[in-house]
């Protein structure tokens, strides 16, 4: 009933690239991750779509991962992900259909990161 509902705003709080290649992917961090909503990204179950400031630009592999050391806060690792090769630290993207459990999911404090905020429009 709710599957294209819910939006979650996360914030792009580090990049780096494992390998100085073009070809390896970039590892892009969120302020939110498994363990702060996103549990259904466990085994890449749900690949969900991403909104980007610079939608429409030049794009390339990445790895996104959460913001905890936890060595699970990967999000998705296996599944292809492109997104434009622009972003930088401090920007905002927008986790689409993110649905109705993202918060319930979410663990208080992990890690000493806070459940995301919740806002009803």
């Amino acid at each position: 009933m709710v599957g294209d509902a819910g939006i979650v705003r996360t914030e792009i709080i580090l990049i780096s690239k494992k390998i100085d290649s073009e070809f390896e992917p970039r590892w892009i961090y969120l302020d939110i991750g498994k363990f702060s909503g996103m549990a259904e990204t466990f085994e890449e179950a749900i690949t969900y779509r991403f909104k980007t400031p610079h939608d429409g630009e030049d794009c390339g592999p990445v790895i996104l991962a959460g913001p905890t050391c936890d060595s699970l806060d990967i999000l998705y690792e296996k599944t292809e992900y492109t997104l434009p090769l622009s972003l930088k630290i401090g920007d905002t993207l927008e986790i689409q259909s993110a649905g109705a459990y993202t918060t319930s999911y979410a663990s208080c404090g992990f890690n000493g990161f806070p459940p995301p905020k919740v806002y009803f429009i």
